[in-house]
């Protein structure tokens, strides 16, 4: 299935899978995100606009292991407050 990508769409992919990694340390092995991310990217093989690719992988990925642990990892974004 990953030879239908080019290497920098299969580069994103493990970059947007690494991130999954530590969202979901300590929660879910990184055998079991690994066997989810390829999953995902088997599902979008077909797909005719690889750049969108390795967005998708983590959208689906990510659903799929909330669904499997009900754990929703904390957003990345962190709001600075002023003090003064």
């Amino acid at each position: 299935m990953q030879g239908a990508f080019d290497a920098t769409v299969l580069r994103q992919v493990a970059s947007e899978i690494s991130n999954i990694k530590v969202e979901y340390r300590g929660v879910v092995s990184e055998e079991s995100i690994d066997l989810v991310a390829r999953q995902s990217l088997q599902n979008l093989s077909d797909s005719r606009v690889p750049q969108f690719v390795p967005l998708f992988v983590g959208r689906f990925t990510r659903e799929r292991l909330q669904q499997l642990t009900g754990f929703r990892p904390r957003g990345g974004f962190v709001q600075l407050t002023r003090s003064g």
